[in-house]
């Protein structure tokens, strides 16, 4: 018994095509679906950043470490308020924030081994 199929019209170039899309498909669907699942894993990993650089701006002694010892050509013509954290101490400019203080973190210090600023 002999079995023909009829592939009149279909040429080679077609199936290679339909191959191809079919695997890219496949492929797309995958894509999506990893998708999908990175954005609900990292919706549940969220936080909040805000980064004060003050490239320019006011020094530290004006800001948020005021040094009412140092002499007085150091330290600045700002005296030090108290905030809401015991033995933390602001700059008068910084009113509004030290009354939010103990919602805040203060990096006083980064260290780093490059010798490059930018890398750093």
């Amino acid at each position: 018994m002999a079995t023909h199929t009829n592939c009149e019209g279909v040429r080679r170039r077609d199936c290679l095509k339909l191959g191809i899309s079919a695997l890219a498909g496949a492929g797309f669907v995958d894509s999506l679906r990893l998708r999908a699942t990175a954005s609900e894993q990292s919706a549940a990993r969220d936080t909040s950043c805000i980064l004060i650089w003050l490239d320019g701006g006011p020094s530290h002694f004006e800001t948020f470490d005021p040094k009412p010892e140092a002499p007085t050509e150091m330290r600045g013509e700002f005296g030090p308020i108290s905030t809401k954290v015991p033995g933390m101490f602001f700059s008068e400019n910084m009113k509004e924030l030290a009354k939010v203080s103990d919602k805040l973190t203060i990096v006083r210090s980064v260290r780093h081994d490059q010798n490059n600023h930018g890398a750093g």
